[in-house]
């Protein structure tokens, strides 16, 4: 079964930057995260990632994480190994995420990843004989400097829905959603 997680998403130009990764890449006949057609697929960050975890610990997300927050692109990584490897961005959250990101972290006793690598899949199981030909698109279409987070939601694989659990407005304030409401859930799967 896939992991529950809890994510942070972009704002509409930060998700466009990632998304015109994924075009270039695709365009160039390589795999993409743009491959990946499920509707809730879309650039995110996963602050936290296990096969179980309490439903409760999203009210402490949500009252832990600030939003908008702003995460600085710092280069690409590589990540796995073998013959197939996961593209990502590799970005560095300002301290205040760091720090919440760990709180939330610290509450989740089967991590699927206990040290977290905060990064922005652009491209998963790329076989290694290709990555110089998609370093070189990804250098003809660089990542933007920074990528600002404006949702926190839920994906939950068991019903196939993600919900969204905060949004930040323009005014920097974060407005809670009810898990009721007819935008808090769409039908899919994880990306």
């Amino acid at each position: 079964m896939a992991d529950f997680a809890l994510e942070l998403s972009f704002d509409d130009a930060s998700e466009a930057a990632v998304v015109r990764q994924w075009e270039a890449l695709r365009a160039a006949g390589l795999p993409s995260q743009a491959d990946h057609r499920s509707m809730t697929n879309a650039p995110h960050l996963t602050l936290v990632a296990a096969q179980t975890l309490d439903p409760a610990l999203t009210a402490v997300a949500t009252a832990t994480i600030a939003l908008p927050a702003t995460l600085v692109v710092r280069g690409v990584v590589l990540l796995g190994v073998g013959a197939r490897v996961t593209v990502a961005l590799l970005v560095e959250p300002d301290h205040t995420l760091a720090a919440a990101a760990a709180r939330v972290r610290d509450r989740v006793p089967d991590l699927r990843h206990p040290v977290w690598t905060p990064h922005v899949t652009l491209a998963r199981r790329v076989p290694r004989t290709r990555l110089a030909e998609l370093l070189e698109v990804l250098d003809a279409h660089p990542a933007p400097a920074t990528l600002t987070c404006t949702r926190l939601r839920w994906w939950d694989p068991v019903t196939g829905e993600i919900e969204e659990l905060a949004r930040s407005q323009a005014s920097g304030r974060v407005d809670l959603e009810s898990p009721a409401g007819p935008e808090a859930t769409r039908s899919g799967q994880n990306s």
